[in-house]
């Protein structure tokens, strides 16, 4: 019974071959996944660098602390919780050409600790966002 259950040498070689192919495309895919999740990463914090900026400015514009705007919106994303840290963020008045406004600055982790050319922290994402502000402003804003 056991002449029957085996297989010729060639479809054994076969197997191992299908095995080897399918080993392989399984890193590709692995590569291509993590990939993914690292560039969707980038995108939300990029998206999020850049309202944090624009809530900046308009804390700035009604009287309060850009910083503490800046830090509310990056608190709904944080990379690095499971470190039991806080994501970095900074906000600087600055100019940029002609316009005058504030830059928000926060990190993204990177996951592999291959690319030596990589600050630790990761990757920083920057944002600007214009400002003007009025001296003359009424204290109640546009509404009165």
């Amino acid at each position: 019974m056991r002449a029957f259950l085996r297989l010729p040498r060639r479809a054994r070689a076969r197997r191992g071959q299908a095995t080897l192919e399918s080993m392989m495309m399984m890193g590709f895919l692995l590569l291509f996944v993590f990939g993914l999740m690292h560039l969707v990463m980038f995108a939300v914090t990029r998206y999020m660098v850049q309202y944090a900026a624009f809530a900046a400015v308009r804390a700035d514009v009604v009287g309060n602390s850009p910083q503490l705007a800046a830090e509310a919106v990056m608190a709904n994303l944080n990379w690095y919780a499971d470190e039991g840290g806080e994501m970095p963020v900074t906000v600087e008045w600055g100019i940029k050409g002609f316009t005058t406004g504030y830059y928000v600055r926060t990190r993204v982790p990177f996951g592999l600790p291959i690319y030596e050319y990589l600050e630790p922290e990761g990757l920083e994402i920057v944002a600007f966002a214009p400002t003007n502000t009025q001296s003359d402003r009424p204290s109640g804003g546009d509404n009165d």
